[in-house]
């Protein structure tokens, strides 16, 4: 996966997880709490500043992995944003259809804008965790939380087989447009339907051959994650608490521009 490559090339990498995993959720319950659009937009720069400055991403690539989620957010935000009223009513822009507009009023377009802007301080923070530690690592963290260990396993596999999966479905795919398919409307779908059901008889026979191997190396219904060798980055704790108070600090300036 793209995040979990620049992970293992992070500068953080070798910082221990909990440190990490508390400034990303700190600010992470900060940014949603404070429900607002100054603090969202705050939040997703000061963990692209982390990001890059601590971290030592591109700061490219941080932006490229924040259009991922952005067209998701803005389909979301239009669902949001435009609303059916009756006809007269003051709108900021307006369709007529019928008896009834379609359209936005301010308070409709300020609803959306910081829904968006605090999505995008979530993934801000859900960034800063991913792309500076591995899923491994986090999964160790986890352990030490004292989560069940049932959840930190079921998460292991799945993040294993999202890969199986992937390769699975492009070499099938692969050896279909080979073979002319995905050629026409019918024609597709008749592929589509023969890739997904020779992914699942694939990933099917996967699951099985692992757990086979997992029995044969000694399996007992639990996995173990070796340690690694960790700084205890007791600095990112200052880190932190600034960052919770800076967004606090942004959400009272903008409550005294309002009123």
């Amino acid at each position: 996966m793209g995040t979990d490559r620049y992970a293992y090339q992070s500068r953080l990498r070798r910082v221990s997880p909990l440190p990490k995993l508390a400034l990303a959720a700190v600010a992470l319950v900060v940014c949603l709490c404070c429900d607002s659009i100054w603090v969202g937009l705050a939040t997703v720069v000061v963990m692209g500043v982390l990001i890059t400055a601590l971290g030592g991403l591109p700061v490219r690539i941080y932006l490229h992995f924040l259009k991922v989620p952005l067209a998701f957010l803005v389909i979301g935000g239009i669902t949001i944003l435009i609303h059916s009223y009756p006809a007269g009513t003051a709108t900021l822009a307006a369709l007529p259809v019928g008896q009834r507009l379609w359209g936005f009023t301010a308070e409709d377009l300020y609803q959306a804008a910081r829904l968006f802007c605090k999505a995008m301080g979530a993934v801000g923070c859900m960034y800063f965790l991913s792309l500076n530690t591995p899923v491994t690592d986090l999964t160790m963290a986890l352990e030490k939380l004292h989560v069940p260990r049932l959840l930190v396993e079921l998460m292991e596999l799945i993040y294993r087989f999202i890969f199986v999966l992937a390769e699975t479905a492009s070499n099938i795919r692969l050896a279909q447009e080979s073979r002319l398919g995905y050629q026409g409307f019918r024609r597709s779908v008749r592929s589509l339907g023969e890739l997904s059901s020779m992914v699942f008889l694939r990933a099917w026979r996967k699951a099985q051959s692992i757990y086979t191997a997992l029995e044969s190396r000694g399996y007992t219904g639990s996995l173990t994650t070796l340690s690694g060798d960790y700084t205890p980055g007791l600095w990112l704790i200052p880190v932190t608490v600034g960052v919770a108070i800076g967004q606090v600090l942004v959400l009272y300036l903008e409550r005294m521009a309002v009123g």
